[in-house]
């Protein structure tokens, strides 16, 4: 219920799945054998400066500090635990659902980690102008063992939601690909 007002009263869907998404984006099969915490992926590590810092993740402070850490201490008032893994995919999905996209059912239990190896940025994020894009895409996202190009198609469709502004992007100064930005809308994915 408090990332359902969250959402509604702050605009801030986007900005909370762009954190779920780089959170969980530093997953590499390649490193699956190395185990927790190493392999990356869903462990809340984004919150580390080494992460949140680096110029790939600009602007997401905010999702961690402003949005998230007062819903995270309420929940811990009231003698609720949930690890900033799970709160930070929790907000993402429920975002997702508020902003009339599909309901993604949850899995809880996410404990918060920081590989001991720290990934150099853009920790196999894509970059924003490849010489080639298609072919970029795919040695990125290749890297999760299951990721098809229809799969990288609709991953990269997450882009018609949210706002873009200079100080994080350095393209525009602001704006949206469909109009407002915090809704799902076919138009904006034909955008």
């Amino acid at each position: 219920a408090k990332c359902v007002e969250l959402i509604q009263s702050k605009s801030c869907g986007p900005i909370l799945i762009r954190t779920a998404w780089h959170d969980s984006g530093t997953y590499d099969m390649a490193n699956k054998s190395k185990g927790f915490p190493n392999s990356g992926g869903a462990i809340g590590s984004i919150r580390t400066p080494h992460e949140i810092d680096a110029p790939p993740n600009a602007g997401l402070k905010k999702a961690l500090d402003v949005y998230l850490t007062p819903i995270k201490n309420d929940l811990e008032k009231d003698g609720l635990v949930i690890s900033w893994a799970d709160l930070i995919q929790l907000a993402s999905a429920t975002a997702v659902e508020v902003m009339g996209g599909p309901k993604i059912p949850m899995k809880y239990g996410r404990v918060d980690g920081t590989p001991t190896e720290l990934a150099p940025a853009p920790f196999g994020l894509p970059a924003a102008f490849p010489d080639s894009p298609a072919q970029h895409l795919r040695d990125v996202f290749y890297k999760y063992d299951s990721m098809s190009d229809e799969d990288i198609v609709a991953l990269s469709g997450a882009h018609t939601v949210g706002r873009a502004f200079a100080d994080r992007s350095g393209t525009v100064a602001e704006g949206s690909a469909a109009g407002q930005g915090t809704a799902y809308t076919k138009r904006g994915a034909a955008e």
